[in-house]
């Protein structure tokens, strides 16, 4: 007789469970074995069963198959353990059981029911805790069944199953052991937000000591697998390297590093990609991502410990309690993002001192499906006051607000807007309004910073043209560009690109831009490259403002068929007769930085047996790039250049020039 809670255990290994815990072709064979009659009952006791599979007697309790006994003595799970399982699964009492008692699928957020997220955290680490939040951005489906819940993760072939009454150690998946902990306490995160609850933020008391001891030798190990990813990853990408960052990335002695710890997971993610030849794969971005962390080990390793707090980062985002903040809206935009999440975000400005902030609506992948952004922008209420599509636009005081070290605002349910003023236009006289492109790369530094102190999120900033001009669709780049003059004639490309939700924006802005439009414009700037990418958010003419990517069309064009109108404003757009611009080339300083870059970055992708060949040609070598580069005035470049011999010297050479791109990053002109 085999008593309930062994039968209550057994239940959630379904063949989905098995295959995760062994291979398709293994649970095939088991089954099998039990239609064939290998299998019989030797004996059964509280929560235990003993089952004789092929000539082999396997022991098992309500943990299954993972942590069963068997003769065969395998180290991985093998048939016999498997086929115990389906044998003892299929027992009339078994099945009776299931048949009556088998929850319903609106039950599934019972299984998390024992998974209490405190405990998680213990469960996981500080480490893995801090990779698992960062993780649960990637997750693309969560599928809940009746005694599993299923999560998708971008990153793992096979999802990750949360089971029935197993606890965390019973969570199952592909994932290798480095990334065992990190991507189950993950999954568990993600249902649980999946069923409605708010994901967990870091405590103050997460903030590190003054003085971080941080183990040297720990140091050197990740220096050389950056090394190794110089050498090897830009040209094979190999798995075991690839591990090899995640482990070091989760490991106990990274405690006290989150924020190389979260580089090191990031070049981890563009090494896999590398390996899969994805279209996703950004050389030049894993080049500044190794190359940075490289210089930020050497610095941690050099420096007195305490001295190091402002290097080793914060666990995750570090929200602080805020005074009470005076802020304007000015506007905001949809987003959505290549894993699938998707949000609104809403940017307010500090009149007085020209400082931006930010705050977020936003789901991840296969998160909450009922979210719609858009809807959420115009209905759900923020900070105990109106939605954001009242809040961007009115002069409010914001007060038990947390803000972030970037200038992020969250929402805890203590924080509380007072609307002084409502449909609040910006003020030309305000701090930080640009009128004078070239001031575009010094409010992009104010707000970014350069090197160890950069980070890698977008800025805001108004712009005040003196001049506008048509609107036209550049086919080779597939954007929208509109060029916008300043007060010295300099004409700006603010683009768009032609894709959802940004289509949206396309449309609005080509329906409200006339020529002789005047008024100020909301743009975000990213860099890419050497260069700024400057998009239109949030338009203030003489009518209303509009949020472009928030626009809804104020009539409706009939029967026409999906498509059609984006169709018909391209056709507009080509037939408008508007000038076409061109884009100013870099100058020449720009021009040999780019080269010098490329050359380090041909290096690391050609591999280390063919690298020689490409150092000392006469035109493209490292030589050639050294002397252009102290033509331009740039010998502390140029020394490094020089002394490019190895991977480490690579990277040394790969940040100097990453440093001074982002300082000469200027915004994109045209003539």
């Amino acid at each position: 007789m085999i008593d309930a809670a062994l039968r209550a255990g057994l239940a959630a290994f379904d063949d989905a469970a098995l295959a995760t815990l062994a291979n398709p072709g293994l649970v095939r064979r088991a089954h099998r074995d039990v239609e064939d009659g290998k299998l019989r009952l030797v004996s059964a006791g509280a929560g235990t069963a003993a089952v004789e599979a092929d000539g082999q007697l396997v022991t098992l309790d309500v943990r299954g198959p993972r942590a069963a006994d068997c003769a065969c003595k395998s180290v991985a799970i093998c048939r016999h353990r498997i086929a115990a399982v389906l044998f003892l699964q299929g027992l009339e009492e078994i099945a009776t059981v299931a048949e009556g008692a088998a929850p319903a699928l609106s039950g599934s957020e019972d299984i998390l029911a024992a998974l209490d997220l405190t405990a998680l955290e213990r469960w996981s680490g500080k480490a893995s805790w801090r990779a698992a939040l960062e993780l649960v951005a990637t997750v693309r489906q969560v599928e809940p069944s009746a005694n599993a819940i299923s999560v998708v993760f971008a990153d793992l072939d096979d999802p990750v199953r949360i089971l029935r009454g197993q606890g965390f150690d019973g969570i199952v998946s592909k994932a290798v052991k480095a990334r065992v902990k990190a991507y189950h306490a993950a999954a568990v995160l993600a249902a649980h937000h999946h069923f409605g609850v708010v994901l967990p933020e870091p405590v103050e008391d997460e903030a590190l000591p003054a003085e971080v001891d941080i183990d040297i030798a720990f140091l050197h190990r990740v220096a050389a697998s950056l090394g190794e990813v110089a050498t090897l990853g830009f040209n094979l990408a190999p798995l075991p390297l690839e591990e090899s960052l995640f482990e070091l990335s989760v490991s106990s002695r990274a405690d006290s590093l989150p924020r190389l710890s979260t580089m090191l997971r990031a070049i981890a993610a563009q090494l896999r990609l590398r390996r899969q030849r994805a279209l996703a794969f950004d050389s030049d971005r894993m080049l500044e991502l190794t190359a940075t962390a490289f210089v930020l080990t050497r610095a941690l390793a050099s420096i007195e410990p305490q001295r190091r707090a402002g290097l080793t980062g914060k666990v995750r985002r570090d929200f602080a309690p805020a005074a009470p903040l005076t802020l304007v809206g000015c506007g905001g935009e949809r987003w959505r993002t290549d894993t699938g999440a998707r949000g609104v975000t809403a940017w307010f400005v500090e009149p007085e001192t020209g400082r931006w902030l930010s705050t977020t609506l936003a789901r991840g992948a296969g998160q909450d499906p009922a979210f719609a952004p858009a809807e959420a922008w115009r209905a759900q209420s923020m900070w105990q006051s109106e939605p954001l599509a009242v809040l961007a636009h009115a002069r409010v005081v914001l007060e038990q607000s947390r803000l972030s070290a970037d200038d992020r605002l969250s929402a805890p349910a203590s924080a509380r807007a007072v609307i002084v003023t409502r449909d609040v236009r910006p003020d030309p006289a305000w701090p930080g309004v640009v009128r004078d492109w070239k001031d575009l790369r010094e409010a992009w530094l104010r707000q970014t910073g350069l090197g160890l102190d950069a980070s890698d999120g977008a800025v805001a900033c108004l712009v005040s043209p003196s001049t506008v001009g048509l609107p036209y669709f550049d086919d080779l780049a597939q954007q929208l560009v509109w060029p916008v003059r300043d007060t010295v004639g300099e004409w700006l490309a603010l683009t768009l690109d032609h894709e959802e939700p940004v289509a949206t924006a396309i449309e609005a802005l080509e329906a409200h831009v006339r020529s002789g439009w005047e008024g100020m414009v909301l743009v975000r700037l990213v860099r890419a490259g050497e260069a700024l990418e400057a998009r239109p958010i949030t338009l203030f003419g003489a009518g209303d403002p509009v949020d472009l990517s928030l626009w809804r069309r104020p009539y409706t064009y009939g029967r026409q068929q999906p498509g059609d109108a984006v169709r018909n404003w391209l056709e507009r757009l080509r037939k408008s007769g508007a000038r076409r611009f061109i884009r100013r080339p870099r100058g020449g300083t720009e021009a040999a930085l780019a080269a010098a870059w490329r050359q380090l970055l041909d290096r690391a992708e050609i591999g280390p047996a063919l690298a020689q060949s490409i150092d000392g040609r006469s035109t493209g070598g490292l030589a050639a790039h050294a002397d252009r580069l102290d033509n331009h005035g740039l010998p502390a470049l140029a020394d490094l250049m020089r002394h490019v011999r190895d991977a480490s010297t690579l990277l040394v050479a790969a940040y100097g020039l990453l440093v001074a791109r982002q300082q000469r990053c200027g915004a994109p002109l045209l003539r």
